[in-house]
């Protein structure tokens, strides 16, 4: 697995938000500002042909409407996306406000299909979907099985049960670490050195970073966590 860190920052400051390419093809969420992103890197958003969405907040699923407006323009019309019940009515929705006068004939245009399931395929992965706690939104991390390895994708998530099981089975864990010290809502420093420290054969790629916690996080240098900079490319 390739995995490209389109984002790694928090909503406020000059990283780009919480968001990977995996594969050249795949995207887990997909914020505002994520078209333009990708063309920085190179990448052309229409090459995209799958998104994970790990919850409905704003900065993990805002830009959307304008991949889907691209994606009608071209002769590559087939998205699928994962993500919880909610995601046809949200995305719908958003579109709606974006392009009002456009949004049936987009949605005509695209093959547009919705995955709901715990256990999917995705290419040539197997997926596991489990939930994570974010406050009152329903949030879910997810684990890639490449071959002999486990790849996870936390998305926003206080320290919880089902992280603990990310970590256990995972060999690299994409994951939240917003503050300092860790919430109801996103983990900290302090919850992943605990993590680091119970789980060694873990490595874990932080994102969704303040830039106190980036500095910090990277003064500690703990052998099996990595700060990334956004477009930094994981090959695992």
């Amino acid at each position: 697995m390739k995995v490209k860190v389109v984002g790694s920052g928090s909503m406020w400051n000059k990283y780009n938000s919480a968001s990977y390419l995996i594969d050249k093809k795949t995207m887990v969420d997909f914020p505002n500002g994520t078209c333009k992103n990708l063309f920085r890197f190179d990448i052309n958003p229409n090459s995209i042909e799958d998104i994970v969405i790990t919850h409905f907040h704003g900065d993990h699923y805002f830009d959307i409407p304008f991949y889907f407006l691209l994606k009608s323009k071209s002769k590559l019309l087939d998205i699928n996306i994962y993500c919880g019940k909610e995601g046809k009515r949200k995305i719908k929705n958003l579109l709606k406000l974006a392009f009002p006068n456009s949004t049936a004939e987009i949605l005509k245009i695209l093959n547009l299909k919705y995955e709901h399931k715990n256990i999917f395929e995705l290419k040539k992965y197997s997926v596991e979907r489990v939930e994570v706690e974010h406050g009152r939104m329903p949030s879910y991390g997810y684990i890639f099985k490449d071959n002999d390895k486990y790849i996870g994708f936390t998305g926003d998530t206080a320290l919880c049960e089902n992280v603990e099981y990310m970590s256990s089975k995972c060999d690299y864990l994409f994951c939240d670490c917003m503050f300092p010290e860790g919430t109801t809502k996103h983990m900290g420093i302090d919850n992943l050195k605990y993590l680091s420290e119970k789980y060694p054969q873990c490595t874990y790629v932080v994102s969704h970073m303040e830039i106190p916690t980036r500095e910090k996080l990277i003064e500690l240098k703990i052998e099996n966590i990595i700060v990334p900079e956004d477009g930094q490319e994981i090959i695992i």
